[in-house]
């Protein structure tokens, strides 16, 4: 099982690594994606929505609250990983989710489904801004 998974994670990097190259992701909601999986999955999306974090502030998925909708981030391996940090905006997402507990953005990246449950392998980050919390 892990071996798939690994398999999958790598086959997601090729597709990621290609979308880099002129491919345009599917612009949709975080609440369309969960509500009909078979419609995106394989296919590279983004999408605007409140990020969570997690260990260290990185970020580990994003939620919709109007639609009780989340999707965990997947990386494949440390080379994704690090290849993400030197991301200008990625660095800044990490920043502000340090600082502050609600910061949106719009992620893109493949959309996977899993034995245990749905992820996106997080290819880039944009539009980062942190939310006043409500009162």
């Amino acid at each position: 099982m892990i071996r798939l998974r690994a398999i999958l994670l790598a086959a997601a990097m090729v597709v990621c690594g290609f979308a880099q190259e002129g491919t345009k992701p599917l612009e949709t909601t975080l609440c369309q994606v969960v509500k009909q999986p078979d419609s995106f999955r394989g296919k590279l999306i983004e999408v605007r929505a409140m990020v969570d974090s997690g260990v260290q502030d990185l970020p580990v998925g994003v939620s919709d609250e109007s639609c009780s909708a989340e999707l965990k981030f997947l990386t494949p391996d440390e080379a994704h990983l690090a290849r993400l940090l030197k991301s200008g905006e990625f660095r800044k997402l990490t920043k502000r989710l340090a600082k502050k507990p609600l910061v949106e953005a719009t992620v893109t990246g493949l959309f996977v489904q899993e034995k245990n449950g749905p992820g996106l392998v997080l290819e880039s980050v944009k539009d980062v801004v942190v939310k006043n919390a409500a009162k």
